[in-house]
């Protein structure tokens, strides 16, 4: 018997014992009846640990414009214990959300949404600004909206400078979006 036998056999030896015992008999069972959501966790688990220094920076980001100008003052107190609920309801719904989030990446998905401009740099403050005005005009239009009974109100609207400064954004983009019309891009 070589050296590499008896290193084999002292090896081995206590892994067959343990592989009689039938409690870990049936946990190895029950983990290669479902091998194949635990290779999707763990691509899941493989592809959130590899993108965690951008959902970092996008966190710390968060709490930086919670800070800044629009948000609660530098002296407002951050809660800690909000943070650290929202921590855990996330832990606790990422098995469930792991399958849907790996076959999006795989599917080709999120590098089509990625490569579009509309998460861009450039984009997100623009649809944050329409986005804020949606919400504030439909308030607005819920407790009291404008009226437009005829040429002559609407010829009045125009001269408001809130809807003189939005038509002239919309008119800006339209230009620019029949621009985009006749050169699309592939």
């Amino acid at each position: 018997m070589t050296a590499a036998d008896i290193e084999t056999t002292t090896v081995a030896a206590p892994l067959a014992e343990r592989l009689a015992d039938p409690q870990v008999a049936g946990a190895l069972a029950t983990l290669l009846d479902h091998a194949d959501l635990l290779a999707v966790l763990v691509e899941g688990l493989d592809q959130f640990v590899g993108r965690s220094e951008v959902i970092g920076d996008s966190l710390i980001s968060g709490i930086q414009e919670l800070r800044g100008p629009d948000g609660p003052s530098a002296d407002a107190a951050l809660d800690l214990a909000a943070v650290a609920g929202a921590g855990m309801q996330m832990a606790s719904v990422l098995p469930k959300a792991a399958p849907g989030m790996v076959e999006a990446v795989e599917s080709g998905a999120m590098d089509k949404l990625f490569a579009t401009a509309i998460v861009s740099a450039e984009a997100l403050p623009q649809v944050n600004v329409l986005a804020r005005a949606f919400v504030a005009g439909s308030e607005e239009f819920d407790r009291s909206p404008l009226q437009v009974g005829g040429p002559l109100s609407l010829v009045r609207l125009l001269r408001d400078p809130d809807i003189n400064r939005a038509l002239s954004y919309f008119a800006t983009v339209a230009k620019a979006v029949g621009r985009e019309l006749a050169h699309p891009t592939p």
